[in-house]
């Protein structure tokens, strides 16, 4: 991982609630362009916590980035392979009998970005997240639907950015294809966190308020 690389976990708890909540978290405040329109977040984690007793949900993220390719035959995101990427590199996804493979990442000068050319042979759904902690797989936080051959997918900047809400519907690894309308709860910059912290959830029967608050 590069210099300004982090991993962080965040542990979320909650105490006799009160009442059933489902957590999502997700990675939905981009400055890429066409948010909901060339690309979708992820419902990148949900967590259940139930009304009875002590509930405890940690979710590591590391912040080395990533192309993976994706497939998304069942409505849920499934990896296939990726890449580990830095800011100023490209790497082409190809197909061959069946197996997809991303090349080793080329370092452009003229390039500030983080770029990945599809040339497989036919329209591909390309994922960008980050490496797992244990660099066995990748997460997918944002999902391009469709890309067609000889198109490049271009991340000018991934904002690190997890927002918590209210999960109604959602399940985890799948597509949020429109911004969410429930209340959202958390947000915070992992840049900006110390590498462990933890976070009650708690909820106010008189106001039916849900809230995290960091312990």
């Amino acid at each position: 991982m590069g210099s300004n690389a982090f991993v962080k976990q965040l542990n979320f708890e909650s105490n006799d609630l009160g009442i059933d909540f489902d957590l999502l978290l997700t990675f939905d405040d981009q400055s890429i362009p066409n948010i909901y329109q060339d690309y979708y977040p992820s419902a990148f984690v949900v967590r259940k916590f139930g009304a009875d007793g002590h509930y405890r949900s940690s979710i590591s993220f590391s912040s080395q980035s990533a192309f993976t390719k994706v497939d998304l035959s069942s409505g849920v995101i499934q990896y296939v392979t990726g890449v580990a990427m830095q800011p100023g590199q490209t790497t082409t996804l190809t197909e061959e009998g069946d197996a997809y493979h991303f090349s080793t990442p080329q370092t452009n000068p003229a390039v500030t970005n983080i770029q990945c050319i599809n040339n497989a042979p036919s329209e591909e759904d390309i994922g960008f997240g980050s490496i797992t902690v244990d660099w066995n797989t990748a997460n997918t936080a944002l999902v391009w639907l469709g890309v067609g051959q000889g198109q490049t997918v271009n991340v000018e900047e991934f904002k690190p950015i997890l927002r918590g809400y209210i999960c109604t519907d959602f399940k985890e690894n799948t597509l949020i294809k429109s911004p969410i309308e429930t209340d959202r709860l958390f947000e915070q910059n992992l840049a900006a966190l110390e590498d462990n912290t933890t976070w009650n959830i708690t909820y106010d029967p008189a106001t039916g308020v849900f809230s995290i608050d960091q312990a």
